[in-house]
């Protein structure tokens, strides 16, 4: 029978309740409350039934490696027999707000073996988790924890990660030197120009169009040795992920991607030193606590060991000359509290390069960073840091009689408070201010003594404040989860400084130059400001699929000026004006992620489109050197890139690895002959194919192998040539015309681990292992360039010579170690 029970309320209504007809007063009590979720009150005269108002709180906490206490980022948190759950954040920090009650907490993801805790939630509740590495069949530990279908539940597509202690670390690299820069190269969308090349190519863009961080402060040049290694020490390396596709909000200042590297924390339990030397350098890393459990130390060094020559691995067609680099990482972490911790981190790297017999150049980045994370509330996180970062470039050359030493640098300071809000379990809010004060000395030449004949010159230093605001919003909805935002950033180009002022406003000569303007010192010069919409969303189709698209607008507003297929070290950095205005991206993004065999396999398929405007190119014979009026000597231009990428990894097993291949297109519109059309960029690939796999092949021996092939990259030959006073001049009409034979490269490497057990069975508590490399193995010549000569039979016909880097087979041995 029916018992009628009414109450008011703007949360409940009348409902019909269906009562057993010998049920108790007490029972009948505890079904209403039960069915109605309800407070009961009753006396022998009435039943007041009101609402249930359940009081939510918060688990909030730090996952760590109970091994060395690292913080482990990008791990699931799932309340058990539920769908709800949450990720650590880039720190390691978790929130996640529930109704009162009890719940199993499980902690999970690929590299850790799983946890359950009992909560019982009554009140805001603080729990810092430690979980135990997985152990793999070679016992060895992978320091980058993710779960292992984060590429399907992440709102944000088009990252890759490294993991440079794991399966990234194992494969074939040149001079057998571990390197992120080699790394990334294989995966899908990032390129460099060809072998001695610096910096990288991301979907299209230039190599100046990449942020690259290193405990999030800036980093100008992340080369050493010609660009065939980076400057991040493996040994110091935690983890590295690549934003390529959609930039949250809270990153900004360049227009193709973010390379975020992080530094190891320091072993907070036990102190740990290990190493390695190879052909090419040796390294060592010392860590360990310094209040057991509260702080750590990290200290690591890198020297090269030789005046190194790249003709010492490569073809005659290279002109012989050395170099030398070291780096040095510090980091110290102190957590003062439960709510509060505090980071500092430094790096420190120069090269040093040998030129000929009279010419030495020096370069280097060096950075300092301060890093506090705070909580606030359960539910509101902080990250607020202050970083210097520098870039120095030095020539000295003491050839007589025109000696001299040039020097330029560039410096930021930077300040950052980051926030986030945990709503609920499906809500998250972002939000915060940036600002960078940018300081650049493009350039002074001294003569170095007396008795030399140079004239000094030196070029205006340049000032400018770029800031941004951010806010974003992440949230799901069933299947389906969101993550938007906006920024707002600005250019404040600053005093003291001189402005030229052309005809028509159009900076297109010296000879145009029609007044002067001078600017007092912080008064401002030029203002640039822009909005930077921001959108993704992910629809999981199931488990195992699910479709990413994202929306991403970018500003940049630093440029860098080179006009050579490769950047070097002495090009110069420039801020936008009134007449180099900032680099604007659209970039929009569609893509298939999947995962098979219970996430042993990774597939994903994406598209992608960018039209780029204000891009930077350079005049025919563009003048760069020492230039006081560079604007003259530029061209903007838009530009757009295309294409098609296709990943797939196989992440558990014996034998691990992936495919990688994009099909693109990069191309810019420029005026020729009064006409404009677009043409091939210099690092235009259209096809780019590259395998990487390690097999184990027993406890103590495993393989490996890269297989790289791509399209001959653009190149401008002449169409016709000319004789003029007796010399054979070719004639160029038109730019990118032709293309490099293709390129493609076997690379092999063997590893022998060091006995893992002593003669009475215990294990042993240092490690080490052997790696021997074969890169190159089949000896390709593969070509960088053309240029072109007389023929030494026909002075009158010109022969086209192919200009290679590494023409011969190239074997390195590293040895490693762990105490």
């Amino acid at each position: 029978m029916g018992i009628p029970v009414a109450y008011s309320t703007n949360k409940l209504t009348n409902q019909i309740l269906t009562v057993k007809r010998n049920m108790s007063v007490k029972e009948f009590l505890d079904y209403l409350q039960d069915e109605l979720i309800a407070d009961i009150k009753y006396s022998k005269e009435q039943i007041i039934v009101s609402p249930h108002i359940p009081k939510y709180y918060t688990i909030h906490g730090v996952l760590r490696n109970v091994e060395s206490g690292e913080h482990i980022i990008g791990a699931t948190l799932q309340i058990v027999g539920t769908s709800v759950g949450t990720t650590s954040n880039g720190y390691g920090y978790y929130s996640i707000t529930l109704k009162e009650g009890e719940y199993r907490v499980k902690f999970s993801h690929i590299n850790y073996q799983q946890k359950e805790v009992q909560v019982s939630l009554y009140r805001n509740t603080y729990l810092d988790i430690s979980v135990t590495p997985r152990i793999t069949e070679l016992e060895e530990v992978e320091v980058s924890s993710l779960s292992n279908d984060i590429n399907l539940t992440e709102n944000i597509p088009s990252i890759n990660r490294i993991s440079i202690a794991g399966a990234d670390g194992q494969i074939p690299y040149l001079l057998g030197e571990v390197d992120v820069i080699q790394n990334a190269l294989l995966k899908p969308g990032i390129r460099a120009i060809g072998e001695d090349a610096s910096g990288i190519h991301v979907r299209g863009g230039g190599v100046d169009q990449n942020l690259t961080l290193l405990d999030e402060a800036t980093i100008y040049n992340p080369n050493h040795f010609y660009g065939l290694i980076s400057v991040f020490n493996p040994e110091a390396v935690n983890n590295v992920r690549i934003m390529k596709g959609y930039i949250p909000p809270s990153y900004g200042g360049r227009t193709s991607s973010i390379i975020e590297v992080r530094q190891k924390e320091g072993n907070a339990n036990e102190t740990h030193f290990s190493g390695g030397i190879g052909v090419i350098s040796a390294r060592a890393l010392l860590e360990g606590p310094i209040t057991k459990g509260k702080s750590s130390y990290l200290i690591s060094g890198r020297q090269s060991l030789l005046n190194l020559s790249i003709d010492d691995f490569a073809s005659n067609s290279v002109l012989r000359n050395r170099i030398r680099f070291q780096d040095l990482n510090v980091k110290l972490n102190f957590k003062y509290s439960k709510s509060s911790t505090y980071y500092l981190s430094g790096y420190l790297g120069n090269d040093r390069n040998l030129v000929g017999l009279n010419s030495t150049r020096n370069w280097g980045n060096r950075m300092l960073n301060f890093r506090w994370n705070y909580l606030f509330t359960p539910r509101l996180f902080s990250n607020i840091s202050a970083f210097v970062s520098e870039y120095n470039y030095r020539i000295e050359s003491t050839e007589a009689p025109g000696a001299f030493v040039g020097r330029s640098k560039i410096a930021d300071y930077s300040t950052k408070i980051n926030m986030t809000y945990t709503i609920d379990p499906n809500n998250e809010l972002t939000f915060g201010i940036s600002n960078i004060y940018h300081r650049l000395l493009p350039g002074t030449r001294e003569p170095l003594d007396q008795n030399s004949n140079t004239n000094s010159i030196r070029l205006e230093n340049e000032q400018g404040l770029e800031s941004a605001a951010h806010i974003g919003h992440e949230t799901s909805i069933g299947k389906l989860s969101l993550h938007y935002g906006f920024r707002a950033s600005s250019l404040l180009t600053l005093g003291p400084g001189t402005v030229f002022k052309y005809e028509n406003n159009t900076p297109t000569a010296d000879s145009a130059i029609v007044d002067t303007v001078k600017f007092e010192r912080y008064e401002v010069i030029n203002t640039d400001i822009n909005f930077e919409p921001r959108a993704s969303f992910n629809y999981q189709l199931n488990q195992k699929t699910s479709i990413k698209a994202s929306y991403t607008r970018t500003a940049q507003y630093l440029h860098l000026i080179s006009n050579t297929i490769s950047p070097a070290p002495t090009d110069i950095w420039k801020l936008s004006d009134q007449y180099i205005p900032p680099t604007t991206t659209n970039q929009y993004t569609l893509g298939l992620y999947k995962n098979l065999k219970d996430n042993t396999w990774e597939l994903s398929s994406e598209v992608y489109y960018k039209d780029i405007d204000n891009n930077i190119q350079y005049k025919n014979g563009a003048d760069l050197v020492f230039n006081e009026n560079i604007e003259t000597e530029l061209l903007l231009s838009k530009a757009r890139a295309y294409g098609l990428e296709i990943y797939a990894k196989k992440k558990i097993g014996r034998l691990k690895g992936w495919i990688s291949y994009t099909l693109s297109r990069a191309e810019s519109s420029i005026l020729e002959f009064e006409s404009e059309r677009y043409v091939a960029e210099n690092h235009d690939k259209t096809h780019d194919f590259s395998t990487s796999w390690s097999m184990e092949l027993n406890e103590r021996w495993s393989a490996s192998a890269n297989f790289v092939y791509n399209t001959g990259i653009p190149v401008t030959l002449p169409t016709d040539k000319y004789v003029f006073e007796g010399n054979l001049v070719p004639h160029f009409q038109f730019r990118n015309n032709a293309r490099l034979p293709d390129y493609h490269r076997l690379d092999l490497s063997f590893k022998w681990e060091g006995k893992e057990f002593k003669k009475d069975g215990s294990r042993r508590k240092n490690r080490d292992y052997w790696t021997l490399t074969i890169y190159n193995v089949y000896a390709r010549k593969n070509a960088y360039s053309y240029f072109f000569r007389e023929s030494e039979t026909n002075p009158a016909v010109a022969e086209v010579v192919k200009y290679s880097i590494f023409g011969t087979i190239i074997p390195a041995i590293t040895y490693n170690f762990r105490i």
